[in-house]
């Protein structure tokens, strides 16, 4: 199997031959086969939604959007690709730790999803592909729950036997016809580990199990699948998910819940529902930001008495009701709003210049975006909107530009790797 590591935006190449000996990858273009490009143009072409991360530049070349995450095609390459952190400062090999550490933790604190904290842990991350790192994370959250004691709970068993335990159904009994007399209807109890958490944690374990190319994921897994041996595996993840216990003797199972639903495809990292495919999960970078923000400014404003809303709807126009704003962020102070945020997954460039030298004064701003916080500032009535846009070495220092007398915009960077030691 082939393994490929490649940037959001980055480009994805038909090889001129299968052997690729002349061909050389790189954090921002790499080659794959004939095979592995035919089934990607597939997915290019197709009018669903979920296969909008690809799109074709020219006939032999596909550019990947603004996705993170893994694809694996029907002929076994998967393609590993990461955020697009910073222009290229390091060598390949070092962007992609990075990214790959940066990555991770904002899944972390996105999906409450239990990280090791620990400098081996960041070691984990740099050197094994996403695919692995979240395996190792969902395993080592699954055998905690092992060493702590897998769940178990009652069970009543009502079937027929050749003898007497727990309680006979005398009714039934005596309904039975005399070829069946020798056979007891039996009522009883058993003490089993059969419920939903744990059904739906054995079938996590043969997923991660057939996807893990690593000794020491399988040797794991089969570890820990052998513990769960007694339970069967899920039937319907959705019901189970639902019949998840909150009580207080199962809040050490709490930790492994967020893993469950990343494994089993029930949130959000975006997965392609192709059976002839190993894992495929990708995550839309945009939307991966706009929470990350969200979550590490309720951290930081919440003690100083402010609330974080997402999302909030509200109608441009009244009678009839109609063009919807849905802002990203809203930051509110007694329950009225005195922020309006809009997060934006893109790299701008404060001293950006035109063709002829000159400077751009709107610095890689999309213009849409200035119309949209002018019209969510005015509709909400505030002094001041927020366009934020990630941190990198041109984008450093935040600017504003003064939409009305009374309205400010301002651009802030978000510094992503800053904000995960905070």
């Amino acid at each position: 199997m082939q393994s490929l590591v490649v940037r959001e935006w980055g480009e994805i190449h038909l090889s001129k031959s299968d052997n690729k000996m002349d061909e050389e990858n790189t954090i921002d273009r790499i080659f794959v086969n004939s095979s592995a490009f035919k089934s990607l143009a597939k997915l290019a072409e197709s009018d669903d939604k979920q296969y909008r991360f690809l799109k074709f530049k020219k006939s032999t070349v596909l550019k990947v959007q603004n996705f993170v995450g893994v694809i694996t095609t029907p002929d076994g390459t998967q393609i590993e690709i990461l955020p697009k952190i910073n222009k290229n400062k390091d060598s390949d090999e070092e962007t992609a730790k990075k990214s790959r550490i940066i990555l991770t933790k904002m899944l972390k604190v996105v999906n409450n999803l239990e990280l090791l904290e620990s400098t081996k842990a960041d070691v984990q991350i740099k050197n094994q592909p996403l695919l692995e790192v979240l395996i190792t994370l969902f395993l080592a959250c699954a055998d905690e729950i092992i060493k702590k004691g897998i769940r178990k709970d009652y069970h009543r068993i009502d079937e027929q036997e050749k003898f007497l335990k727990g309680q006979l159904q005398t009714h039934k009994q005596l309904n039975e016809p005399p070829h069946k007399q020798h056979l007891f209807h039996i009522e009883y109890d058993i003490f089993s580990p059969n419920r939903p958490e744990n059904r739906l944690i054995h079938s996590a374990l043969l997923q991660v199990l057939k996807w893990s190319k690593t000794n020491q994921n399988q040797k794991l897994a089969k570890h820990c699948l052998s513990l769960f041996d007694g339970v069967p595996h899920s039937d319907n993840y959705k019901n189970d998910f639902a019949k998840w216990s909150k009580n207080r003797d199962m809040n050490y199972y709490k930790e492994v819940l967020p893993w469950l639903k990343l494994v089993l495809n029930q949130q959000s990292p975006f997965t392609l529902k192709d059976k002839n495919a190993g894992i495929s999960f990708l995550i839309p970078m945009e939307k991966l930001f706009e929470k990350y923000v969200a979550k590490m400014l309720h951290k930081k404003l919440s003690p100083k008495g402010y609330s974080i809303k997402t999302e909030p709807k509200k109608y441009l126009t009244m009678n009839p009701d109609a063009f919807q704003m849905k802002p990203d962020i809203a930051v509110c102070k007694d329950d009225k709003i005195v922020r309006i945020l809009d997060t934006k997954w893109k790299l701008i460039d404060e001293n950006a210049t035109y063709c002829n030298g000159n400077n751009d004064k709107k610095k890689d701003i999309s213009q849409s975006d200035v119309y949209q916080l002018f019209a969510y500032g005015k509709k909400y009535n505030i002094k001041k909107v927020v366009l934020i846009y990630p941190k990198w070495d041109k984008f450093s220092k935040s600017f504003s530009y003064r939409l009305e007398d009374e309205l400010m915009l301002k651009i802030d960077p978000f510094d992503v790797e800053a904000s995960l030691n905070a």
